[in-house]
């Protein structure tokens, strides 16, 4: 019998990846894994099924089988929302579970019952190990509503409770002696009450004295969203895999190729200027600056960070004889996707700027007023129907930067949005977090991508796939975080810190340089939270099962980019960190 380690690692399983040294894993995944025991029709997919805080109809609340041929096997549950954690349904056959809670961190014996021996077997057998173990009623409701029946009024909730937990222990009660285990009631049709929320937080505790904190919470967020799987689905009907592929392609490739063009007008032209070279990430007084006299007609400043950005700077309406209408055509207005509208003190009064704020309202433009000052003064009363964010261009980020984020994060789509954090220069641990995050929504699609193009080629798509797609992902995400050459250097200049201390910051190896062979060999110890979402895959496309393993397997194509995001992202907030801390040192 295998166990769940070999289930996870073996070469022979459609989804899954070997691995020839663990110890060898430069990057260790922060999983938690429990495995809930029982016979068959004690309640174990009710009772996990309430600790993901799923119900039946959710779309996530089924198990994925790794071995679909193998009935009676253990069931893989899964949710986005929570990726580090694994929970095992687990056949109880005389012999076998021991072999499977091997590798699990906390195991869950479940009865409806009494206890067997071959629970009581099983849970010596866990303690043994070193394994945390807790045992579970279930149908507890069954049985208070056969008692009440029984009983009549002489029954008492709190005391048929109370007896139930009794005689639920009596095989047990060397080891509750002991205090080595806790006795938890759930009900069957309303299973997240009674003990089930104590349950969790007995969950979240083990987990954070292994050293692997997760939070059972809903966290509001899933790797892939059930419109995009409805989307996938529809593709594969039309066309088979080909289709999906040229799908996930097009999904990819409008997400990737999606520009961004934002303008500055307005306020003091010097005031504009470096707020527009800040948010590129360049001094006042460097080659490529924003200029210091007010532009003639629009003039482009690319984004340093994001090749499909630009930044532009439009002439001041009030030094032109032109009328609202027609300076909205001089400067190609359609053009952007939204403008940065600098005031000075008493700019909102004059008829020049309520006809223009109109004018760009009704082409449906979006405008954020910036009123630039020395020092950052949050505005706290209302600037009567506008609202105005206070900056200070050399002293980014500041509250009234990171409120003007979250603005544009609202008003922009989601591409948009997307284009616009990774074209900004790492300003703050905000920042930097949101450019994480924006990369981490396209992950799963290039794994599917690189592990289905590497098996069926698809006439009309000109990618490179397997590692190569890979390689060139994960050196663009190095360079979106400013941990290339470039970035650091440019980082050195502005805070004056050596460029050797700031690399000693970055720890991560895809952060210290990306190469195929360095890719190869994290693919070769893949694990983790690839195989939780490679579930949601097959479970809901069986068919491509057999076909995301040819060269690499989709869940180790998608923990490889998880985890490289991850760390360096850790990098560059650690850089960062270190400019900062350099630039406020008096002593420097």
């Amino acid at each position: 019998m295998e166990t769940l380690s070999e289930l996870r690692l073996s070469e022979d399983d459609p989804c899954l990846i070997g691995t020839k040294n663990p110890a060898s894993i430069t990057e260790e995944c922060c999983e938690f894994s429990v495995a809930v025991a029982g016979s068959p029709g004690v309640g174990k997919t009710v009772l996990i099924q309430a600790l993901l805080g799923l119900t039946e109809s959710h779309p996530h609340s089924n198990a994925a089988s790794l071995h679909p041929t193998r009935p009676g096997g253990p069931l893989l549950y899964i949710h986005p929302s929570h990726p580090g954690l694994s929970l095992w349904e687990l056949p109880l056959e005389d012999g076998s579970p021991e072999k499977w809670i091997s590798e699990a961190d906390l195991l869950l014996l479940v009865t409806n019952g009494q206890f067997s021996a071959v629970h009581i077997d099983l849970a010596h057998s866990a303690l043994s190990q070193g394994k945390k173990l807790c045992l579970v009623r279930s149908q507890v409701d069954c049985d208070l509503h056969t008692l009440k029946r029984r009983m009549k009024e002489m029954f008492i909730r709190e005391e048929a409770l109370q007896s139930l937990c009794s005689v639920t222990l009596q095989p047990f009660s060397d080891l509750i002696q002991e205090g080595e285990i806790r006795l938890f009631l759930v009900s069957g049709y309303e299973p997240w009450k009674l003990d089930t929320a104590g349950l969790k937080a007995v969950i979240e505790e083990t987990a954070r004295m292994c050293g692997r904190p997760l939070s059972l919470l809903q966290q509001g967020y899933e790797v892939i969203g059930d419109k995009e799987i409805s989307e996938l689905q529809s593709a594969l009907e039309r066309g088979g895999i080909p289709e999906m592929v040229r799908f996930i392609q097009n999904s990819l490739d409008t997400l990737l190729d999606t520009r961004i063009d934002f303008a500055f007008e307005g306020g003091e032209c010097s005031v504009r200027h470096s707020l527009l070279n800040a948010l590129r990430g360049v001094g006042d007084e460097e080659d490529g600056s924003a200029h210091e006299k007010d532009p003639e007609g629009p003039i482009e400043y690319p984004s340093l960070k994001y090749p499909k950005a630009s930044l532009w700077d439009l002439p001041g309406l009030e030094k032109h004889e032109f009328q609202v209408k027609d300076y909205l055509e001089h400067v190609n207005i359609n053009h952007y996707d939204f403008i940065f509208l600098l005031v000075t003190n008493g700019t909102e009064a004059t008829d020049n700027f309520k006809s223009l704020l109109s004018e760009l309202k009704k082409e449906g433009k979006k405008v954020f007023l910036i009123q630039a000052c020395e020092e950052v003064i949050p505005m706290e009363e209302e600037r009567g129907k506008n609202e105005v964010f206070v900056l200070c261009p050399t002293k980014l980020p500041g509250p009234e930067f990171h409120r003007l984020l979250g603005n544009l994060e609202k008003q922009l789509s989601t591409h948009k949005s997307r284009a616009f954090m990774l074209s900004l220069p790492n300003l703050s641990a905000e920042v930097i977090q949101k450019k994480k995050d924006a990369l981490a929504h396209e992950i799963w699609k290039v794994a599917l991508l690189s592990s289905l193009v590497a098996c069926v080629p698809v006439p009309g798509v000109a990618i490179a796939c397997d590692m190569s797609l890979l390689t060139a992902r994960l050196d663009t995400y190095r360079q979106e975080l400013g941990l290339d050459a470039s970035s650091i250097a440019s980082l050195s200049q502005q805070y004056g810190v050596p460029v050797a201390s700031l690399m000693l910051e970055i720890h991560s190896p895809a952060g210290k340089g990306v190469t195929r062979e360095l890719v190869g060999k994290m693919l070769g110890t893949a694990t983790g939270l690839g195989l939780e979402v490679a579930g949601v895959i097959l479970h809901r496309f069986p068919l491509l099962g057999p076909l995301a393993t040819g060269g690499i397997a989709f869940h180790a194509n998608y923990s490889v980019l998880g985890r490289c995001l991850e760390g360096m992202a850790e990098d560059a907030q650690r850089v960062l960190e270190k400019a900062l801390k350099f630039n406020s040192d008096p002593m420097n």
